[in-house]
């Protein structure tokens, strides 16, 4: 009997780092804001501080990051990164100040996200998929998804029977527990498991294979248009997301709903960026990168609309289901570009080289919403502003297909 490939098992460990990272960082966000505002009575503006450090702290490290994926070994890295955020976790449950939550979250915690997040996994799928490329990276990048909308919730729940310092502190420690596992399943290259990499489908795939063995350069990447326009495309997109997630919860408690009823939108958003994960993936494969990035911008800018228009909790929830949807088709389409445009033995070079330049554009957007809440009393010209950040997104992909003719280097 023919055994499975095996880099589906490297794409299940691209799962699980996610949804460790995703779940219990990125999508609930939301969760710790508002239990660090009752902790510790600061301003919005200073508590949503934190997800511009978190931002900053791993855009910051991710050249680096990206360079020891591409020369050394994300194998180890991952396992390095299961132990950092999950020693941050513990940390963050004894900070008796606010500012010892700032600097763990500007270092161990942006460390740990990004060596377990989606930096590492798609370089590794990236040089175990051909034909399934698109598809592998986008279930990888589901474990986000997952782990957002497990977590919001359970979170939720924990907080109010055991209090969010105990509840931090046994999740850390869990995710410390996480590291030999990573360590014990992944593999750099399919050659270092006595195996190849997944055919390709079809003669234009063989074709790409220059792009496929390809070293580009650092001096060579920063002469590309396409790097750039990437970049402001993927920074948009992501800052909005990002800047989302940390003030749906204030905005809904504004609002007067439960913190319940505010879990549940963390985890529609969560569950439909899932569905949309897969099916982008998919699409990428099948059609091409243009059509699912113009997807994802549209997707975006009405959920922006449904949430400046409506306040009832059912408006909220439409919202929040065009909002996963638009999380969901972004990051699949920017790992798919990067691969495409620069190969995976390039991979973590160009995507950490992205991820710094986005920093102008993601860093500022959850606490400037925190602040412009702060002032006027609520969110309705935090929405209009994103929807222009979405506007810069729209015109980077409506360039895009003048430098995407950029020759691969030899």
């Amino acid at each position: 009997m023919r055994k499975p490939f095996y880099g589906w098992a490297i794409t299940s460990m691209g799962v699980l780092g996610n949804a460790l990272q995703g779940g219990l960082i990125f999508w609930s966000m939301g969760m710790y804001t508002s239990a660090f505002e009752d902790e510790f009575g600061a301003t919005r503006a200073r508590i949503t501080l934190i997800e511009t450090l978190i931002t900053a702290g791993s855009n910051i490290m991710s050249p680096f990051v990206g360079m020891w994926v591409d020369k050394k070994s994300a194998r180890h890295l991952v396992a390095v990164g299961a132990v950092s955020m999950g020693s941050g976790m513990v940390l963050i449950s004894q900070a008796g100040q606010l500012v010892q939550v700032w600097v763990v979250y500007a270092t161990l915690i942006p460390l740990g996200v990004l060596s377990l997040g989606m930096l590492p996994s798609s370089a590794l799928i990236a040089r175990w998929f051909r034909k399934n490329r698109g598809l592998a990276l986008g279930v990888s990048l589901t474990g986000s998804s997952i782990g957002g909308f497990i977590a919001p919730p359970a979170l939720a729940f924990l907080f109010a029977a055991y209090g969010w310092r105990t509840s931090l502190m046994v999740l850390g420690l869990g995710v410390i527990a996480m590291a030999p596992v990573f360590f014990r399943v992944l593999a750099n290259f399919p050659e270092d498991r006595g195996l190849t990499q997944e055919a390709p489908a079809n003669r234009d795939d063989e074709r790409s294979a220059t792009s496929e063995s390809a070293d580009w350069s650092f001096r060579r990447l920063f002469r590309s248009p396409t790097l750039y326009l990437q970049t402001v495309y993927s920074g948009a997109l992501l800052g909005v997301t990002l800047g989302m997630l940390a003030n749906l919860s204030l905005h809904t408690k504004d609002l007067g709903f439960s913190g319940q009823q505010t879990a549940l939108l963390y985890s529609i958003v969560a569950f439909c960026s899932l569905g949309g994960k897969v099916v982008t993936g998919s699409l990428a494969d099948r059609f091409g990168i243009g059509p699912v990035a113009l997807l994802a911008v549209l997707l975006m800018s009405s959920a922006l609309l449904t949430f400046w228009s409506l306040e009832s909790y059912q408006g909220l929830m439409l919202a929040s289901v065009l909002l996963g949807g638009a999380a969901g088709s972004t990051t699949p389409v920017w790992t798919s570009m990067i691969s495409r445009s620069f190969g995976p033995r390039s991979f973590g070079r160009a995507f950490g080289i992205q991820s710094p330049m986005h920093i102008p554009i993601t860093a500022p957007t959850a606490p400037l919403a925190g602040h412009i809440s702060d002032v006027t009393g609520s969110y309705e010209l935090v929405f209009l502003l994103y929807l222009g950040i979405v506007g810069l997104a729209a015109l980077a992909l409506l360039l895009m297909p003048r430098a995407a003719a950029d020759p691969v280097p030899a």
